[in-house]
């Protein structure tokens, strides 16, 4: 019972762990998540006894695949950026044809 219930508590750990590093900068969250997922395969893939060099690499591949991550949403971000630059200069140019047109002669 006693194990049953710690390994519950140690789960519901692990599932918080992404949540309670939103403070924290990429590199954390990133072996954060990456080294809490590398220690429980560490520990359930052998004898045991990897749990430790399960964290460390998980930490590691964490790190690298959230530095990808990061670095494609920051991408979708200036592309969006230079898409509103590019209208907001459309617009410009629009307003300034029409202001150069004389105006038409008005008819009675």
């Amino acid at each position: 019972m006693k194990t049953r219930l710690t390994g519950i508590v140690i789960a519901a750990a692990l599932a918080a762990a992404p949540l309670a590093s939103h403070a924290l900068g990429t590199n954390e969250k990133g072996c954060l998540v990456g080294g809490a997922a590398g220690g429980v395969v560490g520990h359930n893939v052998g004898s045991g006894n990897n749990t430790l060099l399960g964290a460390a690499i998980g930490c590691g591949a964490g790190v690298l695949i959230n530095k990808e991550r990061v670095k494609k949403i920051d991408a979708k971000a200036q592309d969006k950026k230079v898409a509103e630059r590019r209208q907001r200069e459309r617009e410009r140019q629009r307003q300034l044809a029409q202001q150069q047109q004389p105006p038409e002669p008005r008819r009675y």
